[in-house]
């Protein structure tokens, strides 16, 4: 028989327990509050990046960061992009576990991003390719891509998951409803690449892109964040995953097949007519990553799931036996352009999103490439980084000197596929 006081230390106990259940859940519908952090060793790579844009593309009047900013800092225009603002948004907000300061730039920019570069028509809202400042003035092609659609819900969805909020969550589910409306394929499945506002969906625009941004973008982290709802996303995953594992690997090339028919058959580089066919070896890594993302994609069977790793996985062994790294391992890169038939490299620059994908592919294969990581790591923070202006640069040469003169902020470049590296490398690093 319980004692009365040991009953009243059971109660209490039981209260405290309530209570603290109940501060750790999350507002709205996710029950999702990341757990992950950032390694201890990329903070000051994170850090770096985004002072570089607080300091040079954000304006504390409208609480929006500009676009296009050159390699010492420069603003080079008055426009927002959509894409650039979306991903900064992604790492502001992941980043906002080093300074919490972030997730409220990140909230201001959603705000900016929503009012100023969507709009809407008689099937739902889409997002605009900018909006410049000064005129006031957004963009008006009336031709949508599945890259700057996709990637618009990117920045609202790593916000949704750092800060959930209802009324956050529904405007995702508007934009998302509308990309499928506009974008899926009812006949052969998959996503068309185009979507003219006028006519439709955008015979013969289907490509790799169009099978692997829909899921690496957005779809897989909503899917993770949005765990009410994960019925919405779980059969276009599902669906895609199975076009891109029946059609989009070439065995004979050892290269991603890039452009597709519109029943998902793949463009054939057999002609004398296209010996120049070329293919980036980000493209092959950020396929590999597709696969071995499903790890822990409970509504794929267990069959699906080892499939879908020892492909990515083999994916990731032909490409690193491909004749792309300038020394015998990684430590000095990978170059950016290769021809499909022959693997003759036709771009001996080295690419920063390349690298970043080859990281993200590479920290997914549950330790496999321990030595790889290390020497592309290395060879990545200590080259892409400018450690005299800040940020970070687009393009090395062959013998990895910066090459300046292209822009640290474009149309899509900004903080998003540095930190989503990081993300992915900081899950797999013992803190």
């Amino acid at each position: 028989m319980i004692k009365y006081k040991e009953m009243n230390r059971f109660v209490i106990l039981g209260v405290v327990l309530l209570v603290f259940a109940i501060s750790c859940q999350s507002p709205g519908n996710s029950s999702m509050i990341p757990s992950e952090g950032i390694a201890k060793k990329y903070e000051k790579p994170v850090l770096n990046l985004i002072d570089f844009f607080n300091k040079n593309a954000y304006d504390p009047d409208t609480g929006v960061y500009y676009s296009e900013i050159c390699n010492s800092g420069e603003r080079m225009s008055p426009k927002v992009y959509n894409v650039a603002l979306s991903r900064l948004i992604y790492g502001l907000s992941f980043a906002s576990r080093l300074d919490q300061s972030y997730i409220e730039k990140a909230e201001t920019a959603c705000k900016f991003q929503l009012s100023q570069l969507t709009s809407r028509d008689s099937i739902g809202d889409y997002f605009i390719s900018y909006f410049d400042v000064k005129a006031s003035e957004a963009g008006s092609s009336k031709n949508l891509d599945i890259w700057q659609q996709a990637y618009g819900l990117c920045g609202l969805v790593e916000l949704y998951r750092n800060q959930p909020s209802d009324s956050l969550l529904s405007s995702i589910h508007q934009f998302h409803d509308s990309f499928l409306t506009r974008f899926y394929d009812s006949e052969y499945g998959g996503f068309y690449g185009e979507y003219d506002l006028k006519s439709g969906q955008v015979s013969g625009s289907k490509s790799l892109q169009s099978l692997i941004y829909p899921v690496t973008s957005y779809m897989a982290n909503l899917w993770l964040a949005d765990t009410i709802n994960r019925p919405k996303y779980e059969p276009y995953l599902k669906e895609n995953l199975e076009i891109a594992c029946q059609n989009a690997w070439n065995e004979n090339l050892g290269w991603v097949n890039m452009t597709f028919d519109n029943d998902w058959k793949p463009f054939a580089p057999d002609s004398e007519g296209e010996q120049r066919l070329t293919v980036t070896p980000g493209h092959n890594f950020q396929f590999a990553s597709l696969f071995l993302r499903t790890g822990t994609w409970d509504f794929l069977s267990q069959n699906e799931r080892q499939k879908y790793k020892d492909l990515g996985t083999k994916i990731l062994d032909i490409t690193l036996d491909k004749p792309i790294f300038q020394g015998k391992d990684l430590s000095q890169g990978f170059y950016s352009e290769v021809s499909v038939l022959n693997d003759d490299v036709t771009d001996y620059r080295k690419t920063w999103w390349q690298h970043c994908e080859a990281l993200i592919a590479l920290s997914l294969a549950n330790g496999k490439y321990k030595n790889e990581i290390s020497e592309l790591e290395e060879f990545y923070f200590n080259h892409f980084q400018d450690q005299d202006n800040g940020g970070e640069f687009f393009y090395l040469d062959r013998e990895n000197h910066p090459q300046k003169k292209e822009l640290k902020g474009s149309i899509g470049k900004s903080i998003y596929h540095t930190i989503e590296a990081v993300r992915f490398l900081s899950e797999r690093t013992t803190f």
